[in-house]
């Protein structure tokens, strides 16, 4: 009998479905930085939250395939759900949640902090933030990391636009336009490697400032 109550034990056990989890194919920090990043707020609700964080609670259903499908806001009281929609159509996909190694569809829930900051006006600056190494090497160190020749084989232009912290770091990086969308996540990521900046100086203070630059690759 207790040979038998064994057994049955460890037919239950084995029974039970091995499961991993759903998780972007970047790390997830990074990955909930870029949608931060490429959320397009309303003039009205930068300028209420000015030099505040907004923190929404969003719900994500991860298909079979390891697309996002229909995102959602938890009490979406600052009706920001369709710019949700819209910024997840430009980050990578996840891997799909498995269940003894079959792809199921999964739900998945995070708190997103969206910073607000106050523009600072460019007459109100002394020295505008800049590259350390100059905006030559700045660019050259782009072109060179770019993996672009699998992407695409023409020439790519596009405008990136991001923030130039007060330690010199770069943050909360967009595309603004793009030729080439498919290539978008990859300029993201060799602006975020780049060395930091000298930050923008107002009397005689570091400040944070955004910066615009466009890019240019031409091909050989």
């Amino acid at each position: 009998m207790r040979t038998l109550f064994i057994l049955l034990f460890l037919i239950s056990f084995n029974t039970q479905a091995q499961i991993v989890e759903a998780t972007p194919t970047i790390p997830t920090n990074e990955y909930l930085d870029l949608l931060a990043a490429h959320l397009q707020l309303p003039d009205e609700l930068t300028e209420k939250y000015d030099n505040q964080d907004i923190e929404i609670t969003i719900i994500l259903t991860i298909t079979k395939e390891g697309t996002v499908f229909n995102p959602k806001i938890q009490n979406d009281s600052l009706q920001l759900e369709s710019s949700l929609k819209k910024a997840i159509t430009n980050l990578p996909k996840w891997s799909p949640q498995t269940e003894d190694g079959n792809p199921v569809v999964s739900r998945k829930a995070f708190k997103l902090i969206i910073p607000i900051h106050h523009a600072i006006q460019e007459d109100e600056i002394s020295i505008s933030a800049n590259p350390k190494e100059g905006m030559l090497k700045a660019m050259e160190h782009i072109v060179k990391k770019l993996d672009v020749k699998s992407v695409y084989k023409g020439d790519v232009k596009l405008v990136t636009e991001f923030y130039v912290e007060k330690d010199g770091s770069l943050t909360n990086i967009k595309i603004l336009n793009s030729e080439v969308p498919s290539l978008n996540n990859e300029v993201i990521r060799v602006i975020k490697s780049m060395p930091k900046w000298n930050p923008a100086i107002q009397n005689g203070i570091p400040i944070r400032t955004k910066f615009r630059m466009p890019i240019r690759i031409v091909k050989n």
